[in-house]
This record gives structure tokens, sequence and C-alpha cells, in this order.
């Protein structure tokens, strides 16, 4: 299984547009290849810019908690990728779970992932 990842260098994760990293972490093959973020810091539009990359980088699931996405992004994803609803902060929090992620995979999320304040 593959698993996207967007996170900072120092491995948070964060929203689409504020992580410079991309990172596939395969399950498979024990081995993660990151990606620069073509969305960080696009303002607008930097949130689908990075789902866009994601999707064609064609991973099974997308780590995803509150305030990571955005309607747009959201509604790029919905029925193509999972969700895997993490509760941790950063990458290292998660890659010991990795084995265990079918556990907490979705085909919807939340409305507070993808939710933007006015």
């Amino acid at each position: 299984m593959k698993i996207a990842v967007v996170h900072g260098k120092d491995d948070n994760l964060t929203p689409l547009d504020l992580g410079e990293i991309i990172s596939i972490v395969d399950t498979d093959e024990k081995k993660i290849t990151q990606y620069q973020n073509p969305g960080y810091e696009r303002v607008p539009g930097g949130k689908e810019i990075a789902m866009a990359t994601i999707l064609r980088l064609k991973p099974d699931a997308i780590v995803v908690k509150e305030g990571m996405m955005c309607p747009g992004s959201y509604r790029m994803s919905v029925g193509r990728i999972k969700y895997a609803l993490f509760d941790g902060e950063t990458l290292d929090d998660l890659l010991p779970k990795v084995d265990n992620i079918h556990e907490i995979l979705t085909d919807d999320i939340p409305p507070d992932v993808y939710r933007e304040d006015e």
C-alpha cells in the first residue's frame, strides 16, 4: 500500500499547502519517496495544486487530520483515494503504525478536515 503524507522539513504533518514535502510511504517495499510540494505556500489554490500532485503519484490513501484540506481538494479526491484520519503530529508518529493503517482507512472524512473558516 502507498500512503501520501504532506509535511514540513521538520516532519510535522501540515495542511496540503503548508508542507514543503509530499512523502509516499510504501508499506510493501518499506521505503519512503519524497517529492517537492508544488502547492507549498501558493495562495490561492495551493491545496488543490498539492492534491493534483498527490493524485498523479497514485497512492492508495492520504493521511489527513482537521484543517488539512479544503472543499476543492476534497472534491478532487473523494472516490479516488482513501483517507487515513490520523491523530499524530509527525511523520515519525505515523511510521510505526503504517502496517495497521488499514484500521483507520475510510472513503469519506468529517467536514472538519476540509472546512475553511471565513
